[in-house]
């Protein structure tokens, strides 16, 4: 395999890792939680995904060593930071919530 698939194939996996944590985020607002998020499961999803990828750059940065250390067996070399990037997609749907003022969703 040359060497520019391989690493092409690594950032995917790392974009598949932030989609997959946003997802999950989204989906522990949006049916644990039970909050009314703009948009939706969608328009959370979408939030968290971008949530997931701001914190996974930027919190990254602060405790990236000792956050792949611990979690190396779930990125596989991806260079992705985990819990980075939980802690953004939490924290932007967090804000998403409380500009909707917190509502619960309505229930059927």
């Amino acid at each position: 395999m040359s060497e520019g698939l391989r690493s092409l194939l690594i950032v995917l996996k790392a974009i598949f890792i932030y989609v997959g944590l946003g997802a999950v985020v989204a989906f522990i607002f949006y049916y644990f939680k039970r909050r009314d998020l703009f948009g939706g499961y969608i328009g959370g999803l979408v939030v968290g995904v971008i949530g997931a990828l701001i914190g996974g750059l930027v919190l990254d940065r602060l405790f990236y060593e000792k956050a792949v250390i611990i979690l190396d067996f779930l990125s596989r070399g991806a260079g992705v930071n985990i819990i980075a990037g939980f802690l953004g997609a939490y924290i932007a749907l967090n804000i998403m919530n409380k500009l909707n003022h917190d509502r619960e969703r309505k229930k059927y």
